[in-house]
């Protein structure tokens, strides 16, 4: 079974912070396939040579030549300050010199799978406190990357930014028809890379991995949306609707084990009792529907089926 498919299984779940997690994983060279990924990242960054030569004949010859002249690491969740504010960037990635150790580029790398979480502020913002953090060499150039769903919700973070910010980036989790570049395709020409004898061998563990995340990200962060073919415990949706309760949107499931789930509008798990929440809906939406002597799963199957009666 897919590992992280099946983390996600039942009330579990893959979060923001485990994602960024493995994307940081990627980037470091703790690893075994070094600075690789890396390289095929900072291939997709617009003018980045201006500062880091990734130039070379092979792939092979890149990675020589980048590992006789920088050092760099990629850190997550880190926290930075000035001026009283303070903010957190996903990843921080330093790129330096290895002669001088001094950093010659920052690229704050921004991570975004729900569409709740947007503040369209936020890349600016942590570049602007970024800029003025005494944790961090002034005047080095500053590059910063949004990676989101392929969805045009996001676009506004990256609209923001950019307008204010020259060096900033929106790619994509997932392959998709908006022309983003992706996570998924950089990964997929690693293993690639790894095919041709062109990188160092990776562990079939490593690459068990990588596959494995590749197949999660296209299934659960893709335009293609398969979110209601997810199961639970083994279950699968066979009805669901959407309702909306005090301003938020939800979604109502039903599972072919006659289970009843309620998930928010990111299609996350709530941890709320069911029966008090079928109750508010049918009397927020003023369904025909009884609720003597009902268990559970009945009511839920019929407040289902009267919610898509009148959207």
């Amino acid at each position: 079974m897919n590992i992280f498919e099946a983390l996600s299984q039942g009330n579990g779940q893959i979060s923001e912070t485990n994602i960024t997690s493995f994307l940081s994983f990627l980037l470091n060279e703790t690893n075994d396939f070094g600075n690789a990924f890396l390289i095929l990242f900072l291939e997709n960054l617009k003018d980045i040579e201006k500062y880091v030569d990734i130039s070379g004949d092979t792939f092979r010859k890149k990675i020589q030549k980048f590992n006789k002249y920088y050092t760099f690491s990629a850190i997550p969740e880190v926290k930075i300050q000035s001026n009283k504010k303070l903010r957190i960037v996903d990843i921080v990635l330093s790129i330096s010199n290895k002669a001088d150790e001094e950093d010659i580029i920052y690229i704050l790398i921004e991570n975004k799978i729900k569409k709740s979480a947007i503040k369209k502020e936020q890349c600016l913002e942590q570049i602007e406190v970024f800029k003025n953090c005494e944790d961090f060499q002034k005047n080095v150039p500053i590059f910063s990357v949004l990676i989101t769903p392929p969805e045009k919700a996001y676009e506004k973070i990256y609209n923001n930014t950019s307008k204010e910010h020259h060096n900033s980036f929106w790619l994509s989790w997932t392959d998709n028809s908006i022309n983003l570049i992706s996570i998924e395709t950089m990964i997929r020409q690693l293993i690639v890379l790894e095919n041709n004898l062109e990188i160092a061998p990776i562990n079939n563990i490593s690459k068990y991995i990588l596959k494995s995340f590749v197949e999660y990200i296209a299934n659960e962060l893709s335009e293609k949306n398969k979110k209601f073919n997810f199961s639970i415990l083994g279950a699968n949706v066979v009805e669901y609707a959407y309702f909306i309760l005090n301003s938020k949107t939800y979604i109502l499931k039903r599972f072919n084990n006659k289970m009843i789930r309620i998930y928010d509008e990111d299609n996350n798990l709530l941890d709320e009792q069911v029966k008090p929440i079928l109750r508010k809906i049918i009397k927020s939406y003023n369904l025909n529907i009884s609720l003597d002597n009902k268990v559970t799963q009945r009511l839920g199957r019929e407040v289902i089926r009267g919610l898509n009666k009148i959207n």
